[in-house]
């Protein structure tokens, strides 16, 4: 799930972000010799993970009765893309890998977003440690039926992803509204 400008090609769905801007869990990063971002993408694996880690990502817990407002999320120029990449090397970050650091999943995705300082410094040590990795990969948190992962932009060979069908967020109104009935939740009429 991207912001994409279909006019000028700007944020197409293999695009890295290299604007040093946003706040996830795991971007952005900054190279320590330059100063200059770190390129990122995050993809899921399912389009209910994608609509899960962006459009529903703020939906509170419990969310009884939350009713989210889609027309916002239209307004936001939001595509689902699908890319497609060959076999990469990522930190495996599921219950299984973390158990072999010493680590549960709790304790790297127990937090909100005012953990992700932390969260983003695991990801630079990985980056800065680890030369051969191109990327980390975990279970889905909003979405743990679904895999997640981030690429680091500058370990990925150009031309190697391949863009596949875009298509609007609106063209995915009704998994959306079954995500939040799932949820116990539903969608604000205006």
């Amino acid at each position: 799930m991207h912001a994409f400008d279909v006019a000028t090609g700007k944020f197409a769905p293999a695009s890295f972000n290299d604007s040093g801007l946003g706040d996830a869990r795991f971007s952005p990063l900054t190279h320590p010799a330059t100063g200059k971002p770190i390129p990122t993408l995050y993809a899921a694996s399912t389009v209910n993970a994608a609509i899960a880690e962006v459009v529903l990502h703020n939906v509170p817990t419990p969310s009884t009765g939350y009713l989210h407002d889609l027309e916002r999320d239209y307004g936001n120029h939001l595509f689902l893309s699908r890319v497609r990449t060959p076999a990469l090397s990522l930190v495996n970050l599921t219950a299984t890998g973390l158990k072999a650091a010493g680590l549960t999943v709790g304790s790297l995705f127990g937090g909100d977003e005012s953990d992700y300082a932390r969260t983003q410094a695991w990801s630079q040590w990985i980056w800065e440690n680890m030369p051969n990795v191109q990327g980390l990969h975990w279970m889905s948190k909003r979405d743990n039926r679904a895999e997640v992962i981030v690429l680091f932009g500058d370990r990925i060979p150009s031309g190697i992803m391949d863009d596949g069908d875009s298509r609007p967020l609106q063209a995915y109104e009704q998994e959306i509204i079954d995500l939040l009935d799932e949820m116990g939740a539903g969608v604000a009429l205006k």
